[in-house]
């Protein structure tokens, strides 16, 4: 008797179980037709409307499944541009939505995957400065009637979000050429607003890759307006790499602060790479390192406790850089350099039709060995002293930058040697000279000079060098685009005598005449030689 209970029970319980599954199966093949898919399109553009205050359009096929996932796919969307732009601000090929099923239940809209294939997104500054990718949330008006029974809430949490052959642009209509990006795939897991916000992914600009990888650890507190420590890495196989390590915040000033590394191999080709215009035919700039730490927003970035390499120079101090539109300050304080100090400021303007650069600085105190400056035959320096410009240009090229050139400078150098190879024609005194006089580079205990610079010609009329065994002055003109000097250079050589020496030409193989040659008393001149 107890058996057949037992029996029966059991019989009752797998009928038990047999309906239940009926009725999920029932549910499952039901529910496209419980929750239309165009219920779904319309919850999703009204939560994008309320969350970004534009227009979301879904212009191509919608469908909706249960199995095996839950999900809605949409093709062709569009978000809108705010008022005073064209064209949509985004634009995807298809949408593939992931929806939580128990959340459908209940009424409200759950993603927990967002899968965009094909996806557009143009960045656009308007001529006034306003920016197409800033939102501005619906408000809806406050109501005292009660949400009626049966209303949906709908919300986002958002799970993973993977992009797949994307583009994105960039154009700022006030200056500057448009720049894209092609071929974006990326990848964000965001497990919930609690958890890190982890994004990794690839672009290709101007034919190289980039590779993006960041991790916001509290988007939470980020979405609130507050602070997340964050981290960001950027890698391009041709153009170095950009790491920061800090804290960014929520708010509208988009502020950050941390440590970065900048590691560069040719500053010169990334500015080209990058289409930065006024740097777009100046290839020459070489390996750049940055080391510092770093605060600032979008309008002011300082750098302290900084280090940065250009080629063989190495500064080492506190930069600030101011940035509005069209215009760059950038101020060097207290900044370590060839072992001495100094300071100065770099300010690069182009709100008018043409770029303008304004460079200042003093230096003291500063070692340098065999600096290449190849005017006239001398093509290095050695020596320590001080140094002071304060210069101003204007040019869209290097071309013209240094044709437009103007302002002064000046130099005061002590125990140091300067020369080259090819020395020997400023020394020229007719066979008086031997190789073993004229040698490749001249020791001097102080040499000096001042300069002023007007439409790229440089004026110099006080050169003086004091040596052991040779003294000079010097005065003349270099004019800097074409390369071409005029310049009288009188050498006076202990225990020989002195000379006007005129250097005309191509500054790179400059002409040499010897216009006069005065002998000491007490030389005994070679026999049959005769001056001229």
């Amino acid at each position: 008797m107890a058996f057949s209970d037992k029996g029966r029970l059991f019989r009752h319980l797998l009928i038990g179980l047999a309906v239940v599954f009926a009725v999920i199966i029932v549910v499952l093949l039901a529910m496209p037709l419980m929750v239309p898919s165009d219920f779904i399109a319309a919850q999703i553009a009204s939560i994008v409307r309320q969350k970004t205050g534009r227009d979301l359009r879904i212009s191509g096929p919608i469908s909706f499944s249960v199995m095996p996932r839950f999900a809605l796919v949409a093709h062709n969307i569009t978000l809108a541009n705010p008022s005073g732009f064209s064209g949509d601000f985004v634009s995807v090929k298809t949408v593939d939505v992931g929806l939580k099923a128990l959340a459908l239940l209940h009424g409200s809209i759950e993603i927990d995957q967002l899968e965009l294939s094909q996806p557009r997104a143009d960045f656009e500054v308007d001529k006034d400065g306003q920016r197409n990718w800033v939102f501005h949330p619906s408000r809806p008006a406050l109501s005292v009637t009660p949400t009626a029974r049966g209303s949906v809430a709908a919300s986002f949490v958002t799970g993973n979000v993977t992009i797949v052959g994307g583009e994105a642009s960039y154009l700022d209509r006030r200056d500057g050429p448009k720049r894209s990006v092609n071929d974006l795939n990326m990848t964000l897991s965001l497990p919930s607003l609690d958890e890190p916000l982890k994004a990794a992914g690839s672009a290709v600009h101007n034919g190289d890759p980039v590779n993006l990888a960041v991790t916001i650890v509290s988007p939470a507190e980020l979405r609130d307006g507050r602070g997340s420590a964050a981290m960001v890495h950027v890698v391009t196989s041709a153009h170095g790499s950009l790491d920061f390590r800090g804290e960014i915040d929520g708010s509208e000033a988009h502020h950050a602060s941390g440590t970065i590394r900048v590691a560069i191999p040719s500053l010169g080709s990334l500015l080209a790479w990058a289409q930065i215009r006024s740097m777009k035919q100046d290839k020459n700039l070489g390996p750049l390192t940055i080391d510092g730490n770093i605060d600032g927003d979008a309008t002011k970035v300082s750098l302290a406790d900084a280090t940065i390499q250009l080629d063989q120079v190495t500064a080492k101090g506190t930069y600030a850089l101011t940035r509005t539109h069209q215009h760059q300050e950038l101020d060097l304080d207290n900044v370590a350099l060839y072992g001495g100090t100094g300071g100065g400021k770099i300010i690069a303007d182009e709100a008018g039709p043409t770029p303008t650069v304004s460079v200042t600085f003093d230096l003291t105190g500063i070692t340098v060995h065999d600096v290449s400056f190849n005017i006239a035959g001398f093509d290095k320096l050695s020596g320590t002293g001080d140094v002071s410009v304060n210069l101003a240009a204007t040019g869209s090229t290097t071309h013209d930058l240094v044709a437009s050139l103007s302002g002064s400078g000046r130099m005061n150098f002590t125990n140091g040697t300067i020369g080259s190879a090819r020395l020997a024609p400023l020394m020229k005194m007719g066979p008086l000279m031997s190789e073993e006089i004229t040698r490749h580079e001249i020791e001097y205990r102080s040499l000096s000079a001042s300069t002023t610079i007007a439409r790229g010609v440089l004026r110099n009329s006080d050169l003086k060098l004091v040596g052991p065994r040779l003294s000079a002055t010097g005065s003349g003109t270099l004019d800097l685009e074409p390369r071409h000097i005029d310049y009288l250079w009188q050498p006076d050589i202990a225990g020989i005598g002195s000379a006007r020496i005129a250097i005309t030409g191509d500054w790179d193989n400059p002409q040499y005449k010897v216009q006069s040659v005065t002998i000491t008393k007490d030389l005994v001149l070679p026999r049959g030689l005769k001056l001229r």
